[in-house]
This record gives C-alpha cells, sequence and structure tokens, in this order.
C-alpha cells in the first residue's frame, strides 16, 4: 500500500466577514496530528506569506497571525508572528488558551490593561480601539503536541489574544466580547493607511 505524503501547499481562502465560520468556537486539535492537519499547517504557512496574500487579493498584504478558521476551516490552530516577520519568525499555535497576569499590588486595576488600534483581516476597511490585559500567561501545543506556558507582555501579548479570540468565534467587534471601545470604518485601503500613520505620528511627539 501506497503510504499518503503531503502535497504541494497551495493559497487558502480567507472567509468574508459574515461567514459563520468566523463567529462560531473552533474544534480542538487531534494528536498526532493527521495528514489533514498536517496539509492544513502547511497551507497556512504557504498562504500566510506576503506574496501568496498579494496574490489571493488580500486586504494586506503583511500579516502578524492568522487563525485557521480565518481559511474557513473550523481548527484550533493559529499562525503566531508577533514581530510581523512571518518568514523568519513563525510559529504554530494548537489547541490554545490564555489568562490575564494582573499586579495584584496595583491599587487601580486599570492598570493591567491597555488601548490600542487593531486591525484586521476578516473586517475590512475598519480598525478598532481594542481593551485587553497587557500581560498574559498562555498554554498551547506544538506540532509535536508537547503541550508549553509562557508568560507574554504588550504587542506580543495583544496579537496572541487577537488570534485567541479568532478561535473562541470573536472578531475585534464583536458585541459578545466586549473588548471594541470605538470602531472606525474606512472607504478605502488609504484611508486606512492615512489613520494609521497619524496615530504612529501621535506616538512619536
Amino acid at each position: 500500500m501506497k503510504l499518503q505524503t503531503l502535497r504541494d501547499p497551495k493559497i487558502l481562502k480567507l472567509a468574508a466577514y459574515d461567514d459563520p465560520v468566523l463567529h462560531t468556537k473552533t474544534e480542538k486539535v487531534d494528536f498526532p496530528l493527521s495528514l489533514e492537519d498536517q496539509q492544513l499547517i502547511a497551507d497556512m504557512i504557504y498562504s500566510i506569506q506576503p506574496a501568496q496574500l498579494k496574490t489571493a487579493g488580500a486586504p494586506w498584504e503583511q500579516a502578524v497571525g492568522m487563525a485557521a478558521n480565518q481559511w474557513g476551516v473550523n481548527k484550533s490552530i493559529f499562525l503566531y508572528c508577533p514581530t510581523g516577520d512571518c518568514v523568519g519568525q513563525l510559529e504554530v499555535i494548537i489547541n490554545p488558551s490564555y489568562t490575564p497576569v494582573t499586579n495584584i499590588l496595583s491599587a487601580d486595576p486599570t492598570s493591567n490593561e491597555n488601548q490600542e488600534w487593531e486591525g484586521c483581516f476578516s473586517v475590512p476597511l475598519a480598525t478598532g480601539q481594542i481593551k485587553r490585559p497587557i500581560k498574559i500567561r498562555v498554554k498551547f501545543q506544538n506540532t509535536d503536541g508537547e503541550l508549553l506556558e509562557r508568560e507574554l507582555e504588550g504587542w506580543s501579548a495583544r496579537v496572541w489574544q487577537h488570534e485567541n479570540d479568532h478561535l473562541n468565534g470573536f472578531l475585534y467587534d464583536s458585541k459578545t466580547a466586549g473588548k471594541c471601545l470605538e470602531k472606525r470604518q474606512f472607504s478605502t485601503k488609504e484611508e486606512v493607511e492615512d489613520f494609521y500613520d497619524e496615530v504612529r505620528k501621535g506616538r512619536s511627539t
């Protein structure tokens, strides 16, 4: 009998904003990984690269992470590129979870959270001011099924929470999640880029 092997990776198609797969909690992945799940991961790693995002007509040509259900697949897997370099630094995160790490000595509980503007491939031509914990403790499995834990803080923690929300069936503007303090909608990609340019200028002054 001929052993099954992975085919060449293919470009995956992004799910539309109103696709139910984006609003449904994803299914846990079993180990050892099936051939189907191995192929999915290979396709995800291929599809998140800038050249493939451009070919697929994605709203942006660079991503800091992407969840399987953003590509229409109901699996608890996301790709994690906290520095924005999905070529040099990319992790496959499977069956993840996280808990906030709070400073119990702080008299102000809100000091454990911050607000930032976030965009999303699944919410085109928009951005949201999202409130999230600054520091989190994460758990996940790698492709070998090993259970790993670590603490994340700042931007990397925000990226993780954004992708983890996808697997729980929440987009950043979900009213159920209650994390979006303000949402702005734009008419063109250029308007979005101009907005982020102004945000960056504001931070540098």
